[in-house]
C-alpha cells in the first residue's frame, strides 16, 4: 500500500511539475497566485507532522469555491478557498473568519503583503508575508525533491519566530518550515476530480 501511495505521489507530482507553462519573458520573474490553487473536489494532501500525519482535503468545489477540511496536528476545522482576480483567498475559523490572502494575484521576488497570520502561526494576529524565492526546492520525507517552489516568509508584526511556506505549481502547499525545522512536509498528493462536487 505504501509503495502504491508513493507511486501515485510521484506520478501526480511529476505531472503537476510538467503541467507548468514554459517560462516566457514575463513569467521567468513573475508568478500568479492561481498557479498554486487546486480546483478539484477530492484533491487531498497528506503531510508528515513532527509526530504524526496531517490531512487537507477539498470536500467539494461549488460556485467557484473549494470547501476544505483541515486536520494539521492540534489545528482542525474547515475553510473555503477561492481565486478572486488572480489571488488565492482563504476563509476559516482558524484564521478568525477573515478572508485572508494566501497568495496575491501576481508575485515576484520581494513581493510583500500583510494579513492575518497563517494557521501554522495560530491565525488571528497580524503577519507580514514576503516572497523570498521563485525556484526553491523542497526535499520530501519520501526522498523526492519538488522543484519550482514558491517560498513565502511569514513574520509576526509584533516580532517572534518566522515561518516559510512552500508552494508548488498545480499542487499547492508542499511544506512549512519553522524556527525548529519542518512543521510539516507533503507525503502524498491526490489530484481529485474534474473541478466539481463529487
Amino acid at each position: 500500500m505504501k509503495s502504491l501511495a508513493l507511486a501515485l505521489l510521484l506520478s501526480c507530482a511529476a505531472l503537476a511539475q510538467t503541467a507548468r507553462p514554459a517560462p516566457s519573458a514575463t513569467s521567468e520573474s513573475t508568478r500568479l497566485g492561481a498557479e498554486y490553487f487546486v480546483q478539484r473536489a477530492g484533491a487531498a494532501w497528506t503531510y508528515q507532522l513532527g509526530k504524526g500525519k496531517g490531512r487537507v482535503t477539498i470536500v467539494s468545489f461549488l460556485e467557484w469555491k473549494a470547501h476544505v477540511s483541515l486536520s494539521l496536528g492540534k489545528q482542525s476545522g474547515n475553510a473555503t478557498w477561492r481565486v478572486k482576480e488572480g489571488a488565492w483567498l482563504e476563509r476559516s475559523g482558524l484564521r478568525g473568519e477573515h478572508e485572508a490572502i494566501v497568495l496575491p494575484a501576481s508575485m515576484s521576488r520581494g513581493t510583500r503583503w500583510q494579513d492575518v497570520a497563517s494557521i501554522e502561526r495560530g491565525g488571528y494576529k497580524p503577519s507580514s508575508f514576503e516572497v523570498v524565492a521563485l525556484e526553491a526546492q523542497v526535499e520530501l520525507p519520501t526522498g523526492m525533491t519538488v522543484e519550482h517552489c514558491l517560498a513565502v516568509l511569514e513574520t509576526a508584526d509584533s516580532g517572534g519566530d518566522a515561518y516559510t511556506h512552500y508552494y508548488a505549481p498545480n499542487i499547492g502547499k508542499v511544506a512549512v518550515q519553522g524556527p525548529e525545522g519542518w512543521v510539516y512536509r507533503l507525503t502524498e498528493f491526490r489530484g481529485g476530480g474534474k473541478g466539481h462536487s463529487e
